[in-house]
């Protein structure tokens, strides 16, 4: 009976967890850590899924911000070395819809630098907001 009781319990716990809806600064952290994620590992497309640009990028467009990511990366690494971790250190909620997340780079040569980035959600969505 007792092992039924701690089974039942443990089972309980698991869906506690399982129906955990992130917090507003949880989600924007966890879409500032994908693109971030993406960016340094090159995949462009899905870095600028993440950012509001504030206008659908025309081949043309898209094609410059892929130069321009290509080369802010490869200014990145010739500076610093390459990235080896990057970490969400906090993250502040201006209203309902802006938050300003705080993220720690840690660089092969062991360096570490914490920027903050500021995120605006769009329907359900976080999206880095580049523009004022």
């Amino acid at each position: 009976m007792r092992r039924l009781q701690i089974f039942l319990c443990g089972v309980a716990l698991l869906a506690l967890v399982a129906c955990h809806e992130p917090t507003s600064e949880e989600a924007a952290k966890a879409t500032l850590k994908a693109a971030l994620t993406a960016l340094d590992e090159g995949n462009y497309d899905a870095y600028l899924q993440h950012v509001d640009l504030g206008m659908e990028l025309d081949s043309a467009r898209k094609s410059f911000m892929d130069s321009l990511l290509r080369q802010h990366v490869g200014w990145r690494r010739s500076e610093r070395a390459a990235v080896v971790a990057i970490d969400m250190v906090d993250a502040t909620m201006q209203g309902d819809s802006i938050c300003t997340v705080y993220c720690q780079y840690t660089f092969a040569d062991s360096t570490k630098e914490v920027l903050s980035q500021k995120m605006v959600k769009q329907g359900e969505a976080w999206k880095i907001r580049l523009r004022n």
